[in-house]
């Protein structure tokens, strides 16, 4: 054993070989699953352990360290509390304990010593003892490690390097190693095969599962269609998929052909006023179209209805590649790394902030998502989105859509259908969008990633709208960076059905099938079973499933749905203005009425799609109809005897009406539970720090908020308007507002009430633990607001914030100028 002479050696000369390391302990396990206080999974080797050990806990956990054992197996860096109950070897294994991280997940391993920091490495040595061990994951968490000076030198070099030898690295071939470690044993596989999926979600696999979700919804003229139940006709779409009654198997036969990758338009959702949600590809150039064709594209574009809204999502969304790269600097930003140099100043820390543009691309999918949802509101028509390829925009646009909408999608229930609706049978190329086999960087984008962040944007907003909590969503993302679950490691649902073999029991395959799959995609008998990433109780321990999701009153329910339609009897006025049959074209807040958006309209017959058929030029042809549409929300309202309560309930309002964003900058904050967790792990607060001694930031917080509490009584009470007197805030004016003089990691706070003033956010409302406000040096714009932190922490209740448009007979249609770069 080494002594504490801190004896220069190098680690590769003293660890022994993992393999033989891997037997010894094979016999082990094969008695019991508590190895030296650790509950192993079936057929998981312990490697290497280090004693009196203390963990860094994050804020959410209290601060701190606490003290225990570190252990490394071929699978996860497991950490066990000293006071830890003993583990229960009849229970149910769960892969990960609460303050446990998977080797996959681990990007660095860094070792810290008396006067330096090294990058460790399977193929590095070291010549120094380490002192603390921080291991920076995929998932932005930091883990911090400190070894005590009784923990024998041998056990500290020991696990670093085992950890910096074992994690997976960033080059093919390594996640299917990752899966046989943690599920490939025959007692996991055992345990496995007699799960049961959750049967209170919808999976959408199934006829009888759309019919519910069309039931649901009350939409009346669609109906489920298997002609693509042995995907000849899209490779990408599902077997089972929504259309109009009206059209049969054989005449929906010739439409796939009209569409990017047969992905034709598809029902999505239906709003309680009538309007249908829908989604496709871009057409098709130079395909030759005949009457019957045209009949067809015809009837699933419109599904039953007189009017069409087409929205196009590619010139104004973001593209994946600025998604990937917006993340990326968001990670730097956020994580650091302390084995370098390079550090961000804390005075150019926000404007390194708004050059990621995370923040930017977040608002823009929600102004998009908040246009969609007024115009669905309007009732009597479908709304159409449109992208390229039909699996990445339009995935992040639908499902916004329905959690604003629709009250049943912001349970953890519907929430967990919806993006299996949306997402997984869909075809979103997960596997491609996160790259687990780092194969394939020109197609890694976390599309998903951003999705997740908008949802939490609305949470933040709307907490007493939503069951699911923060607490599911930090669940959600981190389980996306593990390459073990169904949901994430395929592109579509076909190469789902080939990794189960379902595909060899259903048919034969048809001539070209070997050429269109992937070589060696077929799963060998010995790979173990992939669960759903649903299966929480396979992923987290029942304390922490507890905080999934929260208590939700009932809201006031709608009247009774009659066909899918609350409003039988329509105002005729509201379409008499636009001829039956039109078709518009929504596309960077602007609405376009042309032939040649349509390729069959524009050479009025038979011919071939005209290659600049994607926009046509802006017009005001026949738009007054689709103006009132619009005006409708706009020009709503409240209704009688409304109120608001203290918890941010409303009254007698109907909850399908949508929860619009509020989009300017003090509303748009930084995820801080997911992407700061480990921020001060990573910069210069890894030493304990005396009980007596204050943390800086707490000390910062607490001088700021004596700033605040002076401000607050040097304001005059006749310098403040009544809220009665104040001007209610419009929808439609929070949906164009483009120009954001404000640049805020946290949205501040805002008192209960429908009516908040936008212009000038509350300071009084804040908690003195909240991290502080920061203002940038020489900074002379006093337009321009900078605050670090706004809020109270996301497990704090807040009142639910709304807006209510006061009536305008001057109203406009919603314009939008895309996203703001510049915020």
């Amino acid at each position: 054993m080494l002594t504490g002479s801190k004896t220069t050696f190098k680690v590769r000369q003293m660890v022994p070989d993992i393999k033989e390391r891997m037997l010894s302990h094979s016999g082990i396990n094969a008695r019991g699953r508590d190895m030296f206080g650790l509950r192993c999974l079936p057929g998981e080797c312990v490697l290497q352990r280090a004693v009196l050990v203390r963990k860094k806990l994050t804020a959410k956990e209290g601060g701190g360290w606490l003290s225990g054992t570190l252990f490394c197996t071929h699978f996860r860096v497991a950490f066990v509390p000293q006071d830890s109950p003993k583990p229960d070897d009849n229970a149910d294994p769960v892969l990960l304990g609460d303050h446990d991280v998977a080797l996959a997940s681990i990007e660095k391993v860094v070792a810290v010593g008396p006067s330096r920091t090294k990058l460790v490495t399977a193929s590095s040595s070291l010549k120094f003892t380490p002192e603390e061990l921080v291991l920076y994951c995929r998932d932005l968490r930091v883990l911090c490690f400190l070894f005590d000076r009784l923990t024998p030198d041998t056990q500290a070099v020991e696990i670093t390097y085992t950890i910096a030898k074992t994690y997976q690295p960033l080059k093919p071939g390594t996640v299917l190693s990752f899966q046989n470690a943690a599920l490939g044993s025959v007692e996991m596989k055992q345990f496995l095969s007699n799960r049961r999926r959750d049967a209170h979600m919808n999976w959408f696999d199934s006829l009888s599962d759309w019919e519910q979700e069309l039931e649901r919804t009350g939409a009346c003229g669609w109906r489920v269609s298997s002609v693509n139940d042995r995907f000849e006709m899209s490779t990408s779409l599902p077997k089972l998929n929504v259309v109009p009654q009206k059209v049969l198997d054989t005449e929906l036969k010739k439409t796939f052909a009209h569409f990017n990758e047969g992905r034709i338009p598809r029902w999505c959702w239906r709003h309680p006023r009538g309007s249908d949600l829908l989604r496709m590809a871009s057409f098709q150039n130079n395909i030759y179209h005949e009457k019957d064709d045209i009949r067809n594209l015809e009837l699933i574009l419109f599904g039953g209805q007189s009017l069409c809204v087409v929205v196009e999502l590619g010139d104004e969304m973001p593209s994946p590649t600025d998604i990937q790269l917006a993340h990326t600097r968001l990670r730097a930003l956020c994580l650091g790394d302390i084995s370098t140099s390079v550090s961000v100043p804390d005075d150019k820390w926000l404007s390194t902030l708004e050059s990621t543009h995370w923040l930017d691309y977040t608002r823009c999918c929600l102004r998009k998502t908040a246009e969609v949802a007024c115009l669905l509101r309007g009732g009597h028509l479908t709304v159409v989105l449109q992208e390229v390829e039909d699996r990445d925009m339009t995935c992040v646009v639908s499902s916004l859509v329905q959690v604003m909408c629709d009250p049943h999608c912001r349970t953890r229930v519907g929430f967990q259908g919806l993006v299996q609706k949306e997402w997984v049978m869909a075809g979103h190329r997960f596997l491609s969008r996160i790259n687990y086999h780092r194969d394939s960087d020109k197609e890694e984008a976390p599309v998903f990633l951003l999705f997740l962040d908008c949802v939490w944007q609305l949470w933040v907003q709307y907490p007493c709208r939503f069951q699911l909590t923060g607490d599911f969503l930090l669940a959600l993302h981190d389980s996306f960076h593990l390459p073990l679950f169904s949901s994430f490691l395929a592109n579509c649902h076909r190469e789902r059905c080939k990794r189960s073999q379902n595909l060899s029991q259903s048919y034969t395959p048809v001539n070209g099938w070997s050429d269109v799959l992937p070589r060696g995609s077929f799963p060998d008998p010995s790979d173990p079973r992939l669960p759903p990433v649903w299966d929480w109780a396979l992923q987290y321990s029942s304390q922490r499933r507890e905080h999934f999701t929260q208590p939700v009153p009932p809201p006031t329910l709608p009247q009774p749905l009659l066909n899918g339609n609350l409003n039988t009897n329509p105002e005729a006025h509201r379409l008499s203005d636009s001829a039956p049959g039109s078709v518009y074209l929504l596309s960077r807040g602007s609405f376009s009425c042309s032939a040649n958006f349509l390729p069959w309209r524009s050479g009025g017959g038979s011919g071939v799609y005209r290659k600049s058929h994607r926009r046509g030029g802006s017009s005001s042809e026949n738009l007054p109809g689709l103006e009132r549409l619009l005006k409708a929300w706009a020009l709503t309202e409240l209704p009688q005897g409304h109120t608001t309560t203290t918890a941010g309930l409303q009254g007698p309002l109907d909850p399908y009406e949508p929860l619009l964003p509020l989009l300017l900058g003090p509303c748009i904050g930084v995820w801080r539970d997911c992407y700061l967790r480990g921020a001060l792990h990573a910069q210069a607060f890894s030493h304990p720090i005396s009980p007596s001694t204050q943390h800086p930031v707490e000390q910062l917080a607490w001088e700021v908020q004596q700033l605040r509490d002076k401000l607050t009584l040097a304001s005059s009470p006749t310098n403040t308007v009544p809220a009665k007197t104040q001007e209610p805030c419009r929808t439609d004016s929070n949906l164009n507002q483009n120009t954001n003089n404000s640049t805020f990691l946290f949205p501040a706070s805002r008192p209960p009430g429908p009516v908040v003033s936008r212009t000038t956010p509350p300071i009084s409302n804040l908690q003195p633990r909240v991290p502080p406000a920061r203002s940038r040096p020489g900074h002379r714009d006093s337009s321009k607001h900078t605050f670090l932190f706004g809020h109270p922490s996301s497990s704090e209740a807040r009142p639910d914030q709304r807006y209510f448009p006061a009536p305008n007979n001057n109203a406009k249609l919603p314009k939008s100028n895309g996203p703001s770069l510049d915020s």
